[in-house]
């Protein structure tokens, strides 16, 4: 008997079951992942942490200064602290004295003294700590012997690191010489006369480690890694037996090209690239309501896909990254300009314009050269060749370009009844805000006309005769708007905007000293009376009202502030016996007072600050109006986010009209400006442009020109270290984004600047490098495993076998949909929200910056808030908790096994049982041909049968049991 429960851990079939198939959320532990995780924490102290150190510490506790006894510039001394010994437990944020010091938490420690660090700046902090505190390991403090001027630092690293050395492909070893140093026996096995320029270098490298290469995998392992790597997807069970049938010696290069030309390879390699783009639909948090989606961000995904389909030249695919809006683009290239999404689809960082230009340096220099400029913001990098001046000529650059208000169709949208259903519903959404702004800017001039004196009197007090520290906006009836009173002060500093006598008398009021206020301005008020008695009849417009002469004689003002509440005060009571009139009598034109019609008009005449236009009404708008104003937008928004016939827009930047030219931020800090320095590429790589200042615009053509060309040695070897990666999951140069000082130096170099060359000789063809890639011996090697191997080389350095590797989870997702039959296969398009079922690729999954779905993190999709080379490998009981309970796995288990449900075979001859047994047999059958693409082996066969025959009532059908089992296997989340 054997229980139906919806898992099988108390059967014994069951157990039978998942010892042949094991679970997949089980991997060997990868000895790359603390390198990973070393790297991440690097480029989170070196950007977050080390510039708040410099910038709110160092002052008095760095090399000139001690407070304390304690340093905080080095790691060393850190590590010592200070006095009272260190400052910081790693882990542990509530014993920190560093976090209770920054925190004010404690009276009598309490640092910087002066005044508080930013909440932000706490919290970066109190997460470093959380984290473990890492310090960047450090070279010792010694007197250097010979002291390099920043030039000849330069020099030296680019005479000296292998990365900046142009690229020298050498030739590789003769087969000759080969099967001299292997044998002839191992010569053949790895392709013999017929061995690649791949397999010679690698053949030569395994020769110096005393190893030799794995035979050949076999067909069926190929198909399934070719169309896994490629693709990310199964090969059906036809498929993959019309493969081991074929036995044409270019079985598999057919097969490779074929699968190079799919649609879906370019699904497959975009996801790799939009890890390096750190891509996201949102913006991330965004203060006051305000819109944080990308409406357009998917263009951005299509262009990489349609680029790698396309195999556009990876040159190409650079320079229209960084700069689509400078090529002359016929009307049928405009698609090229979503290229541009690679500089805008990151975080906005609340808006800080800093801190966006320093992402797109990071993730221009990071994902295209593999060198970590970023770090250089605050000062020159520790260990590579990059001056903080090379930073910031960068930072020209970006600062240089802005994003258009409208951004760019990519393609005349074509008239359908999807586009003018789009157009209508978004004119809607756009007439309730204009609606909204329109009383909102009626209600906001009535108030400003009300609160007259409150604005005349803070004017008044904020003259520096009168005020020697800063005005609180606040007045007798609360707080101001901040808008206002910048226009009030603009307009009443300048004449000609306000040219009424009544300005002119508040002006010559102002011009008196305070001391003398009270004895001056008497005969001041005297003077405007005659005047205003010699025009009475005449100019009466142009004269003071004897109304606000009579209020200000009476007054007696003894200072400018009392005076101007004396302005308000009469201004304001117009005002008020204007609106009263007004509800009377609405065809009312004109007070009836000629003096006070006068007065009416100063605060009505068109160029008034208290008269606005519609966009000085949402100038105007305080906090929580700003926040209803973005909610509003928002369903704009919407409307072009998730409406289906919204037409494609391309994320782009354009240059401002005159460039920016750039200083160095002293310590990071925007207002500590230091040198100037041209905008151009970086100094170590001079060589590729000449080292001459960026002339055209911004110059991100020019920059994305350097990066792009041939002469450059980084980019190259950096996207065929990608490539490598992906195919091999480990790179030729471990740390695939970062080829400076720190980094790992390559395990085959001239086998990374063969295909580098080769990369460019072939017109940066990405698929003719995908293609001699997979054609090698050494790609073909099969994954398993030998003692003597592993002890030698036991993290595959010299490749002598293809590593297993476990599927990401986009790929893993999509296998469980595709085996169920409700994959939705179709390319391009909208992101959705896969963590709710939906059936499309997990490339198109919705991301989320403020709110990253927990199935992705538990994953390891990579966070989208900066650029990402290889993604964190663990192995967390959230994985096989997912697999085994989720509702989404589990209605694809049921879909498999009702998929496995045909019209049976004609049933043997015999009795009633064996018809039974062939039927379930065969359903058996198909069921591992669905899942697994193979037929069961006998003894899979039996216990499947014994497993499935009905004998009581479940709570969960066998078949989908079985089919759940199958879905867990290491065999379907693995790859050979």
């Amino acid at each position: 008997m054997f229980p139906r429960r919806r898992f099988l851990a108390a059967s014994p079939v069951a157990v039978m079951l998942l010892l042949v198939t094991a679970t997949a959320g089980v991997s060997a532990p990868n000895p790359q992942d603390k390198q990973t995780r070393s790297a991440e924490q690097e480029k989170f102290f070196e950007n977050e942490v080390r510039p708040l150190l410099v910038q709110h510490c160092v002052e008095c506790h760095g090399p000139d200064d001690q407070s304390g006894e304690l340093r905080l510039d080095r790691h060393d001394h850190f590590k010592r602290g200070g006095g009272s010994g260190p400052v910081v437990v790693p882990g542990d944020v509530n014993a920190s004295r560093l976090i209770r010091a920054i925190g004010y938490q404690d009276n009598d420690l309490q640092m910087p003294p002066d005044s508080k660090l930013p909440e932000e700046a706490i919290r970066v902090l109190s997460e470093w700590v959380r984290r473990g505190a890492y310090w960047p390991e450090e070279v010792t403090e010694t007197p250097p012997t010979v002291k390099l001027s920043p030039q000849e630092h330069i020099e030296a690293q680019r005479q000296s690191h292998w990365s900046y050395q142009p690229i020298s492909p050498a030739d590789p070893p003769t087969i000759a010489e080969l099967a001299t140093r292997v044998g002839q026996e191992q010569s053949d096995a790895f392709g013999g006369d017929g061995m690649t320029t791949i397999d010679r270098f690698v053949l030569a490298r395994l020769a110096d480690g005393g190893l030799a290469p794995n035979p050949r995998a076999d067909r069926r392992t190929l198909i399934h890694r070719a169309y896994h790597t490629l693709l990310g997807l199964p090969p059906t069970y036809e498929q993959v037996e019309a493969f081991v049938a074929d036995d044409q010696p270019d079985a598999f290069a057919r097969l490779v090209d074929r699968l190079l030309d799919n649609p879906h390879y370019g699904e497959r390699w975009a996801r790799h690239w939009l890890d390096i783009a750190r891509y996201g639909d949102t913006k991330g948090y965004l203060a006051g309501n305000m819109e944080t989606r990308y409406p357009y961000a998917f263009t951005y995904r299509d262009y990489v896909i349609d680029a790698f389909n396309s195999d556009k030249p990876f040159d190409q695919f650079v320079i229209e990254q960084l700069a689509a809006d400078h090529l002359d683009l016929a009307d049928d290239a405009r698609s090229a300009l979503a290229a541009m999404g690679f500089l805008t689809v990151g975080r906005r960082f609340m808006n800080r314009q800093h801190d966006i230009i320093d992402d797109q340096i990071d993730v221009v220099t990071r994902g295209f050269l593999g060198m970590s400029v970023a770090c250089a913001r605050c000062h020159d990098h520790k260990y590579d060749a990059i001056p903080t001046a090379d930073y910031y000529s960068l930072y020209g650059v970006f600062a240089s370009s802005e994003e258009p208000s409208e951004l760019p169709l990519l393609g005349e949208p074509q008239s359908s009844p999807e586009y003018e259903a789009f157009l209508k519903a978004k004119a809607e959404k756009q007439q309730e805000v204009d609606r909204w702004v329109e009383e909102r800017r009626q209600e906001i001039e009535n108030e400003l006309r009300s609160r007259v004196a409150d604005y005349l009197v803070y004017i008044a007090k904020s003259l520096p005769q009168y005020s020697k520290e800063k005005v609180q906006p606040q007045g007798k009836r609360g707080a101001l708007r901040l808008p206002a009173t910048r226009r009030w002060q603009q307009y009443l500093v300048n004449a000609n905007a306000s040219p009424h006598p009544v300005w002119e008398l508040l002006r010559k009021l102002a011009a008196l000293p305070p001391d003398e206020f009270a004895a001056k301005s008497a005969t001041i008020f005297d003077q405007a009376a005659t005047a205003a008695e010699v025009t009475e009849g005449k100019e009466a417009a142009k004269a003071i009202p004897q109304r606000l002469l009579d209020s200000l004689r009476e007054a007696q003002p003894t200072s400018l502030p009392e005076a101007a509440q004396v302005f308000g005060n009469v201004l304001e009571t117009v005002d008020a016996q204007w609106l009263e009139a007004r509800k009377t009598d609405e065809s009312l034109e004109r007070l009836p007072d000629a003096d006070d019609e006068t007065l009416r008009q100063v605060l009505w005449s068109a160029n008034a600050p208290t008269t606005l236009d519609m966009g000085q009404a949402i100038a105007h708008l305080d906090q929580a109006e700003r926040g209803r104003y973005n909610q509003l937008l928002n369903g704009v928004n919407g409307v072009s986010v998730t409406h289906p016939g919204a037409p494609g827009r391309g994320m782009v930047m354009v240059d401002k009209p005159k460039p920016v030219e750039p200083v160095i931020f002293r310590r990071g800090v925007p207002g500590n400006r230091g040198d100037r320095v041209p905008r151009r590429f970086l100094q170590v790589l001079s060589h590729v442009d000449g080292g001459r200042p960026f002339q055209q615009g911004s110059g991100r053509l020019e920059l994305a020109q350097a990066i792009a060309d041939p002469e450059n040695p980084l980019t190259a070897r950096v996207i065929v270290n990608r490539v490598w990666q992906h195919q091999f999951g480990e790179g030729l140069v471990r740390t695939p984004s970062d080829f400076g000082i720190r980094g790992e130096l390559p395990t085959h170099p001239e086998l990374l600047d063969h295909l580098a060359a080769g990369l460019i000789a072939d017109g940066w063809s990405i698929k003719r490098l995908q293609r001699r890639i997979m054609l090698s011996a050494t790609w073909q090697q099969s994954s398993d495993t030998r003692p003597a191997a592993i002890e030698t080389d036991p993290e595959n350095r010299l490749l002598w076998h293809m590593p297993r590797r476990r599927m990401e989870f986009e790929p893993l997702r999509d296998r469980l949909l595709s085996v169920a039959g409700r994959l939705d296969k179709s390319v391009g398009g909208r992101s959705v929200m896969i963590h709710q079922d939906a059936t499309r690729r997990a490339l198109y999954a919705y991301i989320d910056r403020e709110d990253l779905p927990g199935l992705l993190a538990s994953f390891d999709l990579p966070s989208p808030d900066a650029s990402q080379a290889k993604r964190a490998k663990t192995t967390v009981p959230q994985q096989a908790l997912y697999l085994m309970n989720s509702g989404f796995v589990i209605e694809q288990a049921k879909a498999l096994a009702a998929r496995s449900e045909a019209a049976p075979d004609s049933p043997p001859a015999g009795g009633s049982d064996d018809a039974s047994n062939h039927s379930v047999a065969e359903r058996i059958k198909r069921l591992y041909r669905l899942a697994l693409a193979r037929d069961p082996d006998p003894a899979e066969l039996n216990v499947a049968i014994e497993f499935v025959r009905p004998e009581s009532a479940a709570t969960l059908d066998p078949w989908v049991q079985l089919a759940q089992v199958l879905l867990l296997s290491n065999e379907f989340a693995f790859v050979d």
